[in-house]
């Protein structure tokens, strides 16, 4: 066995392209093929290999692979094609050479490293990948002329070899997913590329290779803002999120547009941690379902900024926030939509961390399914009581907007029994409301999980499940306790 290391030049989607690269030539040897993540840098294992199979497989490539244009279209301009794509004369110098992939892709010291001189990669010995022309944003997204300060003169590139250039692109175009986004001229795309926290096998780079073959050129929406990408992505390819909670992949992002003249713009960047997006995806077909929903048509930007935000650093306390944007940019003029109870129960236990005696009580089902009524009933729609309990800072703020429900529902009820099509509310029992009045008095921290509690489940469809109604229970007295 032997092992490789990638050239540690700083660019980590640059880095991670190499690595995919030697990885992909080790496949197509017939090696057994390991990737290890390191501090900026990777190492790739080949089992079973040969120096001969390695140089004639990575010329392959070259031939049949990288010899085309149209894998040089990233970042380069329709003139300067012809000095990237693998030709025959750059080919028979690499065969003249004998590429030795042991040789080359040594450890490397990094001391005294003169960037303006030297190719990033520390290959100076090997011709530059597209001649003079160096680093382009096929090789990284970060690469460009970093000039110094008023001094325009200063105008080098960063260097690249035309080895390491060559397994980038390899490594782009093998592993790396194109995920379109927008229609017509407002038409972008995202590379997205998979940084894996632990070590590789051949089979799951083999699987990490069937699916950027799956999700080529796959579209996911119209535009949203690359904070949101990816939520959206898992939930449209829920199968996606296994391969992450498995592998436990991070992800890198690169928003990329054409300007007028159909040159690559590069508008951002973004590492994400994948991991609490997955496990929220993978855990219902709910939850992928309502993500969907904030897709559909034109995007909800403002609900899915709030569950990235929720789902990523635990914001508990927008999880009401979330819940009214959800509903209130999901619905119709004919139809109030809701959180699936799944979900709503999800963002409780796993986000909000609420206990479960809580999720589960009686008493606060019960108060919620009246809050709710009011949440989507089109007739006697009124989030203020809903927005009143959310804002209350005490016992004695919430003993208030209970009253004034109690007091609206009763009404409600006594206007719809009688209707031939009434739709009277839930009301709760007098014991329903001593029992949340309890609770909540408590602990501070019993007071304002049941207060998230009772937003969530009001503003989902456990709100709106069929109710027996029962004769007219008294609380007035209960609510004053």
């Amino acid at each position: 066995m032997i092992t490789l290391y990638t050239p540690a030049t700083g660019f980590p989607d640059l880095e991670i392209k190499i690595a995919y690269g030697l990885a992909r030539v080790g496949i197509e040897a017939g090696f057994e093929v390991q990737l290890v993540p390191q501090k900026g840098f990777y190492q790739v294992s080949y089992n079973h290999y040969s120096s001969t199979k390695a140089s004639d497989t990575f010329l392959m490539f070259l031939q049949r692979f990288l010899s085309a244009d149209r894998f040089f279209d990233l970042g380069v301009k329709a003139k300067d094609k012809t000095k990237y794509s693998a030709d025959e004369k750059i080919i028979n110098e690499l065969k003249r050479k004998n590429v030795n992939f042991h040789q080359i892709f040594n450890e490397r010291a990094v001391l005294d490293f003169d960037f303006k001189r030297k190719t990033f990669c520390g290959h100076d010995k090997i011709p530059r990948f597209g001649g003079r022309s160096g680093l382009i944003l096929l090789s990284s997204f970060h690469a460009g002329k970093p000039y110094e300060r008023d001094k325009r003169s200063d105008t080098f590139n960063l260097g690249l070899c035309e080895i390491c250039g060559y397994l980038a692109v390899l490594g782009l175009y093998s592993f790396g997913f194109n995920i379109q986004l927008g229609k017509g001229k407002n038409r972008k795309y995202v590379i997205v590329l998979p940084i894996p926290e632990e070590n590789l096998s051949t089979d799951d780079l083999q699987f990490l290779l069937a699916l950027q073959k799956t999700l080529h050129n796959f579209w996911l929406s119209d535009l949203q803002p690359l904070r949101t990408f990816f939520i959206g992505l898992l939930a449209k390819v829920p199968s996606l999120s296994d391969i992450v909670n498995e592998l436990k992949l991070k992800f890198h992002l690169s928003l990329l547009s054409k300007d007028n003249r159909g040159d690559t713009v590069v508008e951002q960047t973004a590492f994400v941690n994948a991991l609490p997006f997955s496990k929220f995806i993978s855990d219902s077909p709910y939850n992928s379902a309502t993500i969907i929903k904030l897709l559909s048509d034109s995007p909800k930007i403002s609900s899915l900024v709030e569950i990235t935000n929720i789902l990523e650093y635990s914001e508990k306390k927008n999880l009401p926030k979330f819940a009214r944007l959800y509903v209130q940019e999901t619905s119709t003029n004919n139809y109030v939509n809701l959180l699936y109870p799944e979900t709503a129960k999800y963002l409780l236990k796993e986000v909000g961390m609420i206990k479960e005696e809580i999720i589960k009580n009686k008493a606060v089902r019960s108060i919620a399914k009246t809050l709710g009524y009011f949440v989507w009933n089109k007739d006697h729609q009124n989030y203020s009581f809903a927005d009143g309990l959310r804002n209350a800072k005490t016992f004695k703020d919430v003993r208030e907007i209970f009253e004034k429900l109690i007091r609206e529902a009763k009404l409600r009820y006594d206007q719809e029994k009688n209707k031939p099509n009434g739709n009277p509310p839930h009301l709760p029992h007098p014991d329903d409301i001593e029992q949340i009045n309890h609770i909540m008095q408590s602990d501070e921290e019993s007071f304002h999980q049941v207060i998230t509690t009772l937003y969530l489940l009001a503003f989902s469809f456990e709100s709106y499940k069929t109710i027996k109604i029962e004769p007219i229970q008294e609380v007035s007295n209960a609510i004053q306790g």
